[in-house]
């Protein structure tokens, strides 16, 4: 890793590059992060390492081992699919639900969200792709009225936030993300409850061979 450009950095600073790194392939799958040499590396203390390390544990993205250091969480291929298949069913009913409502307000709602990502990916932003993305995913579920349901979207989060800044080495270009969502929005609009549904369990389905298919290329350090 490029050393950093100043030593007063925050964690999250930190914890951004790592998790660059972990996303990208640059620490592999299982590997041990050894905190003198990132703080080395990074040219900062062992301090904000450290704070970083408790951020992406939070994350999912790094697990600490008693008496052995912090490594790299391997996730794998399953691992993936299990999360995808709950975001498919979480999602395909939420969707029926806010298009067999209809309610305009939410579908402002969402068409505003879908402006926010497609602004974000004109921008080439790869930090607000993802943010865009998840609050658009977030938002069919929150506007779905099931409380329930959102919470349970809402608790693995972490996890999928970190999928979705896969995009940056799936899509070829950032314009792919913004424009199959529009689909999305349109089925919403339709008022057609089963075409909705079957729109977002595609979509997710799809981005599931995706980004299972880029996890099974990371080199696998466990």
């Amino acid at each position: 890793m490029r050393p950093l450009q100043t030593r007063k950095l925050l964690a999250e600073d930190v914890a951004d590059r790592i998790r660059e790194e972990i996303l990208s392939g640059g620490f592999g799958q299982g590997e041990r992060l050894v905190e003198a040499g990132i703080a080395q590396q990074l040219g900062v203390s062992r301090g904000p390492v450290r704070e970083a390390f408790k951020l992406l544990r939070a994350e999912g993205l790094v697990k600490e081992e008693p008496h052995r250091g912090t490594f790299v969480v391997r996730l794998t291929t399953e691992d993936v699919g299990d999360i995808y298949d709950l975001r498919a069913g979480l999602e395909a009913r939420a969707a029926r639900r806010v298009a067999q409502a209809g309610r305009p307000a939410d579908l402002r709602a969402m068409h505003h969200l879908l402006d926010k990502l497609v602004k974000a990916a004109e921008d080439g932003d790869v930090g607000a792709v993802s943010q865009a993305d998840l609050a658009f995913h977030e938002g069919v579920c929150q506007l779905s009225r099931n409380r329930r349901l959102h919470e349970v979207f809402m608790r693995h989060v972490p996890v999928m936030r970190n999928l979705m800044k896969l995009d940056e080495y799936i899509f070829r270009t950032f314009d792919q993300v913004a424009v199959e969502h529009e689909p999305l929005v349109a089925a919403l609009d339709s008022g057609d409850p089963a075409l909705a549904a079957e729109r977002f369990e595609y979509h997710v389905e799809r981005a599931m061979a995706q980004v299972a298919a880029y996890i099974a290329t990371l080199p696998d350090h466990s």
